[in-house]
């Protein structure tokens, strides 16, 4: 694997997902967790997705860090910061009530739900080269809390085993080791995997792109890990990016220089083909710029930023992996991060994920307003 291609990709992620930062910390001191204690609701102007009241939450941005991810359907998680440390909040889109969820005197520098939404991974910063990983469950309960060495971490919950996580952490000088954390068995081993990024397929297999460090190129094969087996098989070939969900893989794999491409989907049980979506991806200096991708796999929908064919600006696009339609939802917004609600009704767009978008109405608002 290419490990400079990686960093990059993976410091794109940092800036624009989680909005992290290296981790220049503060000395170590107590962590809590603060279980639900009611905060003012925030007076907002209200505004409509179809019959549905969704009410903005107007915050100080000196305060906000940006939403994190969903609670359920209708809560999502934001974080904000002071000169005490870091809070996680809950927010309903719609009643506008909003309570505190957790608390910490260190940094929180990200928040993500497990699949099901019952396990909460909060990444703190106790120190300057040190991570700290608590889970909760949805009450803020503590599971499992734990330390590693780290100057930047990377982690992916894992879509069937719902407890478990693959870990990265990198040390300043990008070397890394990588673990995996089983929160019900209150456990974290080495893993002798040779990759920091990879994607789960099962509970004892992976995915990950693998770049020759020899010879640098825009594309890499996929590989599938077996790691009870220790032992790697060919997937594909020419592939750009890799995200894996429950129930499929999804690839998009390069046709040629100038950026014609596909989006495959494969069934994560036997990996055969489900169908697929052509697309085009825009040059970033030596690399590809990769669209920010997301799935609903109730309904079988993906959604993708996609370029235009003059390549100056991108439109959100849906396709239906059972009837193959494509419809381009959104014209003219930027390539920033989504992540779609557990009903597949809604996405947060942007850089702090400070919007919403109504994918039945087809409509844009700001989730975020500042006073």
């Amino acid at each position: 694997m290419r490990l400079t291609k990686c960093i990059n990709v993976f410091m794109l992620i940092i800036l624009l997902g989680s909005g992290c930062k290296p981790s220049h910390q503060q000395d170590n001191k107590e962590l809590s967790s603060m279980r639900k204690l009611p905060l003012h609701k925030k007076e907002a102007t209200h505004q409509f997705f179809g019959e549905t009241e969704v009410t903005p939450l107007q915050i100080n941005e000196a305060l906000f860090h940006s939403v994190a991810d969903w609670k359920d359907d209708e809560t999502v998680l934001y974080v904000t910061n002071n000169a005490q440390g870091s809070e996680v909040h809950t927010y309903n889109i719609f009643t506008g009530e909003t309570t505190q969820f957790y608390k910490s005197e260190f940094p929180i520098l990200q928040v993500e739900a497990n699949e099901e939404q019952t396990m909460f991974l909060i990444h703190t910063s106790p120190s300057n080269y040190e991570a700290e990983l608590v889970i909760v469950n949805d009450e803020a309960d503590m599971l499992y809390s734990t330390r590693v060495e780290s100057f930047e971490l990377n982690f992916i919950w894992n879509h069937t085993k719902t407890d478990q996580l693959f870990i990265s952490s990198f040390k300043e000088d990008w070397t890394y080791d990588t673990y995996v954390l089983n929160v019900l068995d209150k456990k974290i081993v080495k893993n002798q995997i040779n990759q920091p990024f990879i994607q789960w397929l099962n509970d004892h297999q992976v995915t990950y792109l693998k770049w020759d460090q020899e010879e640098p190129s825009l594309t890499a094969p996929l590989y599938v890990y077996n790691m009870e087996k220790k032992s790697e098989s060919l997937h594909v070939e020419n592939v750009v990016a890799n995200t894996n969900f429950s129930k499929m893989i999804s690839t998009i794999e390069l046709f040629n220089s100038d950026g014609d491409a596909k989006v495959a989907f494969y069934d994560s049980n036997n990996l055969k083909k489900i169908s697929e979506m052509s697309t085009r991806l825009v040059s970033l200096y030596s690399d590809w710029s990769v669209p920010y991708l997301d799935m609903d796999e109730k309904n079988g929908i993906f959604y993708m930023l996609e370029v235009n064919e003059a390549k100056t600006a991108f439109s959100l696009v849906s396709f239906s992996t059972l009837t193959e339609e494509k419809k381009v939802l959104l014209n003219s917004i930027e390539n920033l991060p989504i992540k779609l609600s557990p009903s597949g009704e809604y996405v947060l767009y942007g850089a702090r994920l400070e919007q919403l978008i109504d994918v039945n109405k087809v409509t844009m608002k700001e989730l975020i307003t500042f006073n």
